[in-house]
């Protein structure tokens, strides 16, 4: 979520004129939950494809019927079919397991390296540290 001066800084559109937008284009945007508005990303994208209509020109009917014309996804439309999601999961759990080996591996190591300074310096002397 992100605050109106936020969202003003990323588009670079004074907040006067985010105030402007949000009040026209209410409908197409998310809805003003509590007494301070917050945008979601979806409204970034709106507000950002409002200013590009703006500045081809169109007036604020135009750009409202730009927008109505404009529909998201059907929403039975995957992004990510189940087998590469599954692949995607199999894929990560293989790294994490790779990466928790390393951990291990260099723990070990570090405990040893711990035992090694522990011990009094004449015990170490002319003996290499474990690595």
């Amino acid at each position: 979520m992100f605050t109106p001066a936020q969202v003003a800084q990323t588009l670079s559109v004074p907040p006067s004129t985010l105030r402007r937008w949000a009040k026209h284009f209410a409908s197409y945007l998310s809805p003003q939950s509590g007494k301070k508005r917050v945008y979601t990303i979806a409204d970034i994208d709106t507000l950002r494809r409002i200013q590009e209509l703006s500045a081809q020109g169109l007036s604020y009917t135009q750009i409202a019927q730009t927008l109505s014309v404009v529909s998201a996804p059907p929403a039975d439309t995957a992004l990510v079919s189940v087998a590469d999601f599954a692949q995607a999961l199999e894929s990560a759990s293989a790294q994490l397991a790779s990466l928790q080996a390393q951990v291990t591996k260099q723990a070990q190591e570090l405990q040893a390296i711990k035992a090694w300074l522990q011990l009094p310096f004449y015990k170490r002397l002319g003996k290499k540290p474990p690595l």
